[in-house]
This record gives C-alpha cells, structure tokens and sequence, in this order.
C-alpha cells in the first residue's frame, strides 16, 4: 500500500523543480520557444543545415519542410472512405502460474463511410506455448521468453496485420486509410541480437511494401506526446558556436548554457501555441539511429492539433513524399478525432476490441486450471501466485 502523506512532499518538490530551471518559469521559456519557432519559420533551411553539422546528446529532426510557424489547414475527407485500425494487449508469461504461455489479442476494426459496407469489429487471440515461443533462440542463444520480447512480436503483429487488412480492403475498392496506435519506430531494436534485428525488420519492411504497392497511407498516432525533438533544435539554433553546436565542447559546461531558455518544453505544448483545432504542423524527418535499417521506410512525423490535444503523427517516407497521400492522412486523423471526441474513433474502438482486462485474466487462468486438472497434468500455483489472488489480515 502506497503512503501518500511520505510522498507528498517529494511530489511538491519535483513539481516546484519542473515549473522553474534557472530562475527561468516554465510559461517563460514556452514563450522563449515559441519566439525561436517564429525567428526560424521561414528560415528554416538554414538551421536544418546547421542540425546536420551539429552534434548533441539529445535527438533532433531533419527539417523536411516550413514554415515552422504556421498551421495547414486540414482537407476534407473524401466522400468515400474506409478506415483500418489495429491495436493488440496480451497476457505476459508468468512463471508463478499453471503455464509459462502466453497469449496476443489483437483487436481489428474496418470502418467504411460513404457507402452502405458494414463495420468490422473484431479481434484474434492467439496462444503461444511451445518451446521455440518460451525458449527463442537468437543470436546462437536460446533465451526465455520475457515482457520485452512479447511486446516486440505484439508490436509486430498489430503492423503486418493491419497492413494485411488495410490492402485487401483496397484491394476491393474501397479507398482505405491505415491507422495504428503508437510510434512507427520500433525502439530498442538497434541494441537486439542481429538475427532478430534482421527477421523484425523484414517484416515491418514487408509490410510497409505492401501498403505502398497498394497506394494505402499508413499512420501512428500519438497520443500527449513529450518528444522534444523540435524543440531540441531550436536549442541548437540558439547556440552561439560558429557553424555548427558541439555540445561536447560547450564552453558553458558548469554554467548556465545559451540553449537552456527553452530547455523543457515538449514539440506538443510548443504547436499548442500555434496551431487552430485541425491544422498541422510542417513535416520533419526522425533521426533516430534505429532507423539507419529502415531502408526506404525512414519515419517521418507532423503534429495535429485534434481538438482537444496537439497529437503526433509518424509516416513512413512514401506518405510524407506525396502530398495527396498527406493530405488524406491529415484529414482522415482530423475527422476520425471529431468522431472520437478529441481521439481517432477507430483506434478507441480498436483498443475496445483489444484490451485484456482483469477480469479477462483471472477467467483465462482459471479456464487453464481447469483444463490441465481434466487432463491429470499438476496444476499447482507458486505460493506467491495464491497470496496475490487471496488478501489476508
């Protein structure tokens, strides 16, 4: 049980400490923020190529168009369209239960406006319980399955599914739009064995393929996004060095640097500032490490003001690099975040379809117990297992 009264001062504390750095408030340096946005808006492709010369410990963007200060105005959605959407939830491993397998849901949801197609609703659990699932072997190793693993083959799942999904629903001639929750960048796969950095890649490549070849947009929405990354380069815009910031040489380490006025603010509360309700921000591109292996799929990302939260949105390079394709993107999330009152309709109705609840979790485990005690195979919970699910005194 958590003692709130022994955590309330040290809440007061980081929260004092986050309102204020260097005598700076945080609504000052948004506005120092917002003032660097403008100074570069129409200037932008001098301190794009001032962030390729500079090198920082913190993640910038290419700068793949401007104004930097200005919103664009949403199109309209076409009269006939077709949304796809994925989201995934799953039962973790758990060794203190009757079974160490796991198991993926996947919620699916087609939405078709315009016409009189009905909705698909729907979602797929999959179990996994043999060996070459709990024991994969990579990088000349066989590793037990953990929490990392099951969320980097959900994550895969959710992509080539909804590329599957999204394809055939063109394929049938329905104008289709492909969305999916959370980043396109798959994070931490850089520090994975090489043969399992291979086989993901392979397949989120394929899946990218195959939307492009089928002239289907594709699209990760986040949601409250704290990425800084613009921000980060207005930091570098504010560095005094000639040419190019090199932060491992700042003369002001110890001190008080020229970049700290903005230091803090997030890419989101910046555009808040800019934005109207459907508009979005110019496009960037990720340069993220990770996606050296990406191949022609680089991700690229804008900012959305939804209605009520500026969102981000990732694309890979073919939606970025047509403009009819971005377009349809940005409507499209506009639209779907007036129907879902502030957030995507067919991602809330994905996610609906995919969570895995308490109460789901309980039932799959007890329907387990059933069925290995029908079978005469032991079926015995660890003691920690057993004082979780009951309470004492």
């Amino acid at each position: 049980m958590l003692d709130l009264s022994a955590v309330r001062c040290q809440i007061d504390s980081m929260v004092a400490d986050q309102a204020e750095v260097g005598n700076v408030t945080y609504e000052e340096r948004v506005e120092a923020a917002l003032a660097q946005l403008k100074r570069w808006s129409e200037d932008w492709a001098t301190l794009d190529e001032r962030l390729a010369q500079s090198h920082t410990p913190w993640q910038t963007p290419r700068i793949f168009q401007g104004p930097l200060a200005q919103g664009i105005a949403p199109p309209a959605r076409p009269e006939r369209l077709s949304v796809a959407a994925t989201d995934g939830s799953q039962i973790f491993p758990d060794r203190h239960e009757v079974s160490p397998c796991f198991l993926l849901n996947i919620g699916y949801v087609l939405l078709h406006y315009g016409t009189d197609d009905r909705p698909l609703l729907s979602s797929r659990p999959t179990l996994y319980w043999r060996d070459e699932d709990l024991f994969p072997q990579w990088g000349g190793r066989r590793t037990a399955v953990n929490r990392e693993l099951v969320g980097f083959r959900r994550s895969l799942l959710e992509l080539t599914e909804l590329a599957e999904l999204a394809a055939a629903s063109q394929a049938a001639g329905h104008p289709t739009v492909a969305l999916t929750d959370g980043t396109l960048v798959f994070w931490g796969l850089d520090a994975r064995p090489p043969d399992f950095r291979a086989a993901s890649l392979a397949a989120l490549c394929s899946a990218f393929d195959l939307l492009q070849s089928r002239g289907v947009p594709i699209a990760g929405y986040i949601s409250r996004p704290g990425s800084p990354e613009l921000v980060n380069a207005l930091r570098v815009g504010l560095c005094p060095m000639d040419e190019a910031a090199e932060c491992e040489r700042c003369p002001w380490l110890g001190q008080v640097p020229p970049c700290a006025p903005v230091e803090g603010v997030s890419d989101a509360v910046l555009f808040r500032r800019v934005l109207n309700p459907g508009e979005r921000s110019a496009v960037f591109e990720n340069r993220s490490r990770v996606l050296q292996d990406y191949g022609a799929h680089q991700v690229f990302f804008f900012y959305v003001h939804a209605g009520d939260e500026v969102g981000r949105v990732e694309i890979p390079r073919y939606v970025a690099q047509d403009k009819d394709l971005l377009e349809l993107v940005h409507g499209t999330i506009v639209d779907q975040a007036a129907k879902g009152r502030g957030y995507p309709v067919s991602l809330a109705e994905a996610h609906e379809r995919a969570v895995v609840r308490g109460t789901d979790r309980e039932g799959f485990y007890r329907h387990l117990e059933e069925v290995f005690v029908r079978h005469d195979i032991d079926a015995r919970v660890s003691r920690k297992s057993l004082r979780k699910r009951t309470v004492g005194v």
